[in-house]
């Protein structure tokens, strides 16, 4: 059920669409770079800043699926969450599914950050930006889920 008169922020809107949008393109290119193992752009390869020893280890794949791909499905849901049809939509299921999905999405980047810094003694720059974007985009969605959790439905 939708209402076509519910006041919608405009920054929420525009905050969760460019924030999600901005990770399916970085994510995209993590995912192109690990099905191509082409040269990771403007992340060296040598001592603690290594994307190539981050993307390429065992804790880039989780059941054998490439987390840089899991990265780009996550954003690419998020975006279709963040759309204004979907902000406008009063049902408890898709409000407080789009918010599990992003508390999901931060506590994959909670296991990723780990895996960098104890792990791989590593961080791969571009991987860092996925986390500054999904933990973002899980700040806007848990304030707008806050905001419009108290109008009526």
């Amino acid at each position: 059920m939708t209402s076509p008169s519910r006041d919608l922020p405009r920054w929420l809107v525009v905050g969760s669409l460019v924030l999600a949008a901005a990770g399916v393109l970085v994510a995209g290119y993590l995912t192109i770079e690990h099905y191509t193992a082409s040269t990771t752009l403007a992340c060296p390869d040598t001592g603690v800043i290594n994307c190539q020893k981050v993307t390429s280890s065992a804790q880039s794949k989780v059941l054998g699926i490439p987390v840089a791909l899991l990265g780009l499905l996550f954003f690419v849901a998020m975006l279709v969450a963040s759309v204004p049809a979907a902000w406008r939509r009063t049902e408890p299921a898709v409000r407080y599914g789009r918010l599990a999905f992003a508390v999901v999405g931060v506590g994959f980047v909670v296991y990723l950050v780990y895996a960098e810094l104890f792990v791989l003694d590593a961080i791969c720059l571009w991987c860092t930006a996925v986390h500054v974007l999904t933990v973002a985009l899980f700040a806007v969605v848990a304030f707008g889920t806050a905001a419009l959790g108290n109008e009526p439905s």
